[in-house]
């Protein structure tokens, strides 16, 4: 009776992951377009170490609630490098966004699961099959055809746009080693605490005092990348990866829309073309991925 009740459960919990999807997608897009208009004020340094900053005032009653109990873990080291490579990533994508549409580095963006696809298969020792492999050499190649090196001027943007995807690829890897005994409650919590100091001592050699209209700007950047992290990390509680990775192309759709109506924007065909190339290969790994832990469910007694 229990599994019937779960089994009719099911197409709810679903469509409740799916819905925050969409509000993980668009919270994401905000965030991008915050930065971007952030920039035309402060340094990335600054937007960087304030978007933490005002995150970790979002987190002090969870924090207080618990007396420090959501910060107890046995994996520091762990946090500490996602939190590292978590700042990389942001100091990179920000960057980008200060100087390449928002549509692009959002395109760019989609590399990361294949990069952290293919560390898992080097690192982890996950299993590799022809096939995986084909899908990150189609990963690599939607990039090629944004960024077309050797065809266009290669500009720092779209350098940076990678290396931030890059940096995310490797946070991908420490959060699935940590995923089988770290709350995402506890994750988060670890990130606006580590970084918020790490990213102040970038600050401080570029420091310049907020104007009183920006100030607003700033607490939304954190706010709507809260909203973002707990909206993505609780859509996988509900719903199963193939259900929600193809909610994470709206990315694009709201970036270029955005874009446009905010920023006077208008992304380029090959934005579309990689950034959809690069979509495909990655909804492809996490398709496969999630067959075979399937299937390696069911053979395990």
């Amino acid at each position: 009776m229990a599994s019937l009740r779960a089994l009719s459960e099911l197409p709810a919990r679903r469509a409740k992951g799916m819905a925050l999807g969409l509000v993980a997608a668009a919270s994401f897009t905000l965030l991008h377009a915050s930065v971007r208009y952030a920039s035309r004020e402060l340094h990335v340094f600054e937007i960087t170490f304030f978007r933490y900053f005002f995150a970790l005032f979002f987190m002090l009653p969870a924090l207080l609630r618990s007396r420090g109990a959501v910060l107890t873990t046995e994996r520091l080291h762990l946090h500490l490098i996602r939190c590292v490579m978590l700042m990389i990533s942001m100091l990179g994508i920000f960057s980008a966004l200060t100087m390449t549409p928002i549509a692009t580095v959002t395109a760019l963006s989609f590399i990361s699961p294949v990069f952290a696809s293919a560390a898992a298969i080097v690192l982890l020792r996950e299993r590799s099959t022809p096939t995986r492999w084909l899908a990150v050499a189609a990963g690599v190649a939607g990039m090629l055809l944004i960024v077309r090196p050797g065809l266009v001027p290669l500009s720092a943007g779209p350098v940076l746009a990678v290396c931030g995807a890059l940096a995310w690829a490797v946070s991908i890897i420490v959060i699935k080693l940590m995923s089988t005994t770290e709350s995402s409650t506890t994750q988060v919590a670890y990130m606006s605490v580590i970084v918020t100091p790490l990213t102040f001592l970038l600050a401080v050699w570029v420091w310049k005092w907020p104007s009183l209209q920006m100030i607003p700007v700033l607490v939304f950047t954190a706010l709507i990348a809260t909203v973002g992290q707990f909206a993505y990390t609780k859509a996988f509680q509900y719903a199963e990866a193939t259900a929600l990775m193809p909610l994470d192309f709206t990315r694009l759709m709201w970036a270029s829309l955005v874009g446009f109506l905010v920023f006077g924007e208008v992304p380029d065909i090959w934005s579309w073309i990689g950034g959809t190339v690069i979509f495909m290969s990655a909804a492809y790994i996490t398709l496969h991925e999630a067959r075979a832990g399937a299937a390696k469910g069911r053979q395990t007694p």
